[in-house]
């Protein structure tokens, strides 16, 4: 194909060749001598030779003509992948700026390689043609076209972000953009190192209007080692507890670490050090402990130190440590004194009664936990507030009476797919098994051989459990019965007694175990906090505190001038913050309004393994998924805009054709001086 065919009419010069060549023939006369055969032979043979010299030269000439007309004309060798058209290009280039993209690389790092392949694809098109930017942050501001010069700023301001995507994603939001454009050519670039992480090459789009073209520049081979997770020991924590902090390390190197050192920071304070072996290509974990001593939110980290990727070296968490929780009791024959005796002054605790002639149903809300204390019916109006309470994240204690309407306790309990009630069995027997396992006695005992004497029931009623429910058994009888179970509902749970907490039916308010398993109901009673969040996470973050809409909390950062007022949204009587990605900088941030709390927010652990697909793999995950308009850049492309003219436009051939014409014209010298000779 030729690109400036109009350049064809230069061809009638090939006539001032073929003229010199008329113009320079001669006319031979015969003379007659006697006796010269052989000089006859020998003259013969010369004017042959000198014909084809000639006409070699001739043809030199023609042929320099010839190429150099056809390297003006700019031949193109169109290939299957040249799919270039008269109407303008739209080309979208996506660059992924991840962390993983700072290390390794030939300029410094896979990201300034990143901004110089973009820079080069750009020069590949006509200044007039449409450019779009993406980067992970796919803000609104990029979904726009961009001219070229406007396109190169927009790459050199390209930094480091926090965000990680799915490559399926990122190209999903260039090819709805490329769809809108009017230009009759579409192209797409995906310029990222394809970690195994998050290139999932498989579930790429395949669009027969769009090409797309992959460039991998190679996964670093930096050896990383990163703190992969913590875990905690409770899921809520009271003043004077001791918090057990495992700290999960990863190896991604080739050599196993040895005594890799790990720091326990709370409140700006180191609190623990230790040391860790992590094997090469696995993981390994630590525990650091400390004591907590106050009431109210504590913020820490636990860090490591490694190089030269260091955003995954720390890991911030939160812990609201519980304030006074409210506690709500019910009483249907008088106030049980083991219960106010219990809870009424503890300082974690806020207590409160009412019997059951006058419940104030508006208060009920105000709650973390009530506690429904042998009350003698169950009303319709309360049933349904309390099934209300507890799917929306409340905690109910059942204690029933002896001589309890026991229909009006089962219509409740059925509603929250707790077991039933039945008859009352007035028979003594002594618990047989307690579950230590249970959150409600984790950190209870010193070790699983700790004796404890267990409750004995005078009387107790039998709880008959339906194929529906899920209720675990916490203390058992002998033969199966439950003395307390549990039953979870909604996002909430439900506590069942089989006896009244009365020492004429049972001596459990006298035992010791009797103080850890109400105080450990009310404590778990409120949400357990999540101790950090990461943040690619879209999902609403849970609140603990209560806020007014109207005067929204500030959320700010304890190590920057961070100030945003975020999104609380009410679902029940949940609050959840939504942060619509705004925050990009792991750290300890304080939510500041009417109630006070504590988050955290850490960088996605998905950008610390370093592995990445080779073009290989990439052309294989290619195939498998079908994608026919997808093209893999090869290592052996220098230059990024010689590849997309190639591919776009074809294989430009002028170059080739004036090489020929020195050739040609080399030619043309070498014959003329063989002819003067």
């Amino acid at each position: 194909m030729l690109t400036n065919p109009l350049f064809l009419i230069c061809l009638v010069a090939v006539g001032i060749p073929i003229a010199i060549h008329l113009l320079q023939l001669r006319r031979y006369r015969k003379v007659y001598f006697s006796n010269v055969d052989m000089l006859e032979e020998v003259h013969s043979e010369s004017r042959k030779q000198n014909n084809l010299r000639r006409l070699l030269l001739l043809a030199a000439r023609i042929l320099t003509v010839v190429f150099l007309v056809l390297a003006f004309c700019q031949p193109v060798l169109r290939n299957k992948a040249s799919t270039m058209q008269a109407g303008g290009s739209a080309v979208s280039v996506y660059v992924d700026n991840s962390y993983s993209m700072e290390c390794g690389g030939m300029d410094g790092s896979l990201l300034e390689s990143a901004r110089q392949k973009a820079r080069e694809i750009a020069e590949g098109y006509r200044p007039d043609d449409l450019f779009q930017l993406i980067t992970n942050e796919s803000s609104g501001s990029q979904f726009r076209w961009l001219t070229r010069e406007e396109f190169l700023s927009a790459v050199d301001a390209i930094e480091p972000s926090a965000v990680t995507q799915k490559l399926s994603d990122m190209a999903l939001r260039q090819y709805d953009f490329l769809k809108e454009a009017q230009s009759a050519n579409r192209y797409a670039y995906v310029i990222s190192d394809f970690q195994r992480s998050t290139a999932d090459v498989a579930s790429f789009p395949s669009d027969s209007s769009i090409y797309a073209t992959f460039i991998p520049l190679g996964g670093s081979e930096v050896a990383n080692l990163y703190i992969d997770s913590l875990a905690f020991n409770a899921p809520a924590y009271a003043p004077g507890a001791t918090v057990r902090v495992q700290a999960f390390v990863r190896n991604d190197g080739d050599k196993t670490v040895e005594r890799l050192p790990l720091k326990l920071f709370v409140d700006d304070r180191q609190r623990a050090l230790t040391a860790v072996d992590v094997p090469a290509h696995g993981s390994a974990s630590a525990e650091m402990t400390f004591t907590i001593a106050e009431e109210g939110s504590m913020q820490g980290y636990v860090e490591t130190t490694d190089y030269p990727i260091t955003f995954d070296d720390k890991m911030y968490f939160s812990l609201n440590v519980s304030r006074r929780i409210p506690m709500l009791v019910i009483s249907g024959n008088g106030e049980n004194e083991y219960l106010h005796k219990l809870l009424a002054d503890d300082s974690l605790v806020a207590y409160h009664q009412m019997s059951q002639e006058q419940i104030d149903y508006s208060q009920l809300t105000d709650h973390r936990i009530i506690v429904l204390d042998e009350l003698r019916t169950v009303p319709s109006g309360l049933a349904q507030t309390l099934h209300d309470f507890v799917s929306e994240g409340g905690t109910i204690v059942v204690i029933r009476a002896q001589n309890a309407d026991v229909e009006s306790y089962n219509r409740m309990l059925s509603t929250m797919q707790a077991p039933a009630m039945d008859s009352w069995q007035p028979r003594k027997a002594k618990a047989a098994r307690l579950q230590r396992t249970h959150p409600l006695y984790r950190d209870v005992f010193q070790s699983d051989n700790e004796d404890m004497e267990l409750p004995s029931v005078n009387g107790y009623y039998r709880l008959s459990t339906a194929s529906s429910s899920v209720s675990v058994s916490v203390i058992t009888l002998p033969g199966g019965a439950d003395f307390l179970s549990e039953t979870p509902f909604g996002n909430g749970r439900l506590f069942l007694f089989a006896t009244p907490l009365r020492t004429e039916y049972t001596d459990f308010v006298q035992q010791a175990l009797f103080v850890p398993t109400l105080f450990n109901m009310a404590l778990f009673s409120v949400p357990a906090a999540v101790p950090y969040h990461l943040l690619t996470a879209t999902e609403p973050l849970p609140l603990v505190g209560r806020y007014d809409a109207d005067r929204p909390p500030h959320l700010r950062s304890s190590e920057s001038d961070f100030d945003l007022i975020p999104d609380i949204r009410r679902v029940g009587s949940a609050q959840f913050c939504i942060l619509h990605g705004d925050i990009t900088s792991a750290g300890n941030y304080q939510l500041v309004g009417e109630a006070s709390e504590s988050l955290s927010f850490n960088y996605s652990r998905e950008e610390s393994c370093l592995d990445a697909y080779s073009r290989d793999e990439i052309k294989k995950l290619m195939r498998q998924s079908h994608a026919d308009f997808c093209s893999v850049v090869p290592a052996s492309a220098k230059s990024m805009t010689e590849y997309v003219q190639s591919q776009n436009q074809g294989t430009p051939l002028w170059r080739l054709f004036i090489v020929l014409a020195l050739l040609a014209l080399i030619a043309e010298i070498i014959l003329a001086r063989g002819i003067k000779s």
